[in-house]
């Protein structure tokens, strides 16, 4: 079972909050949702990209929404526990259906704007409605940062494709280097079918990892071209190897080099998406642009007065 949209959680919390005999926590109101909304642990266990749990944003953003809104509150000391509203009662018991996260969203930009500022800034009706996903915001954020993420590493992937060849084998050995594979140096020429680089794994040169870099605008990397670079590394007596690519490998490049692994030697192999976002991760073709930091409250400060500084 895949965990509800964020506005599937508005009106469990507030019929939760209804039943309740005093103010609930966030957690507190995620336990009672728990069995209310049949979750598993599972999706009490999803994660959005940056590791945060996705149930935790829903419950945070639902009740943040319902409190703008009005439908629920936080009485005065109550230390981030809420309760609901009159309001909030009246809505569930003249509605059968569901608030939406749009509607909840409307209500509350009423109630924030002043009678002065609404005067000023009267709505535009003629510009067409945003269209609203069922998602918190730190979701969309995280969605967003994911669709630049993708059109970045499309625009490095073909940049690396227009690369001249000795230049893409560098930037191979720059990433794989600041991988942590140690130090490396560039040993091919274009057009040679053996090793392009050399990484020393340890301060000696003793353990070596031998790279193979392939910029390929357009077919896949087969069996022949594995075979080729696992039988260049017998000369120098290597069991380690990696084979990169701006294309992709065919399903049997991929059975070739699981064989060759049982024969203990490694080749590892690298295509062209997972280059690029090797190279975003490391910071290799790219440059920060922009860097936002997201803040949230921290309830327990708040869950006692322990931290707070002795004013008597």
């Amino acid at each position: 079972m895949a965990l509800p949209p964020q506005s599937d959680f508005l009106r469990p919390i507030l019929e939760i909050a209804d039943r309740a005999t005093e103010a609930l926590s966030s957690q507190e109101i995620l336990r009672k949702l728990t069995p209310a909304l049949g979750l598993s642990q599972d999706d009490l266990q999803e994660r959005i990209p940056s590791g945060a749990l996705r149930v935790d944003k829903h419950v945070r953003w639902s009740v943040y929404q319902l409190k703008c809104a009005g439908w629920l509150v936080l009485p005065p000391g109550s230390r981030g526990r809420y309760r609901i509203t009159d309001e909030g009662r009246q809505q569930l018991g003249h509605r059968a259906d569901a608030p939406r996260a749009a509607e909840l969203n409307m209500l509350a930009a009423r109630r924030i704007r002043s009678p002065a500022d609404a005067e000023l800034h009267p709505p535009n009706t003629d510009r067409p409605s945003a269209v609203v996903v069922d998602v918190s915001p730190d979701e969309q954020i995280e969605v967003s940062y994911e669709q630049l993420r993708t059109r970045l590493a499309d625009e490095l992937l073909e940049s690396m494709k227009n690369v001249a060849p000795a230049r893409f084998e560098e930037l191979v050995v720059e990433l794989l280097v600041k991988m942590g594979y140690g130090s490396g140096r560039r040993v091919g020429r274009s057009g040679d079918s053996g090793i392009d680089g050399v990484l020393n794994q340890d301060r000696l040169g003793l353990e070596k990892v031998y790279v193979q870099a392939k910029r390929w605008n357009a077919g896949t990397i087969g069996e022949r071209e594995i075979r080729n670079f696992s039988g260049s590394l017998d000369p120098h007596g290597a069991t380690k190897g990696v084979f990169i690519t701006t294309s992709r490998f065919s399903e049997s490049a991929k059975r070739t080099a699981a064989e060759v692994a049982r024969n203990n030697k490694t080749i590892l192999l690298i295509d062209g998406p997972k280059l690029a976002n090797l190279m975003i991760e490391y910071g290799v073709g790219v440059v920060t642009k922009i860097v936002y930091e997201i803040k949230e409250i921290d309830e327990n400060y708040f869950a006692d007065g322990s931290n707070l500084p002795n004013t008597a």
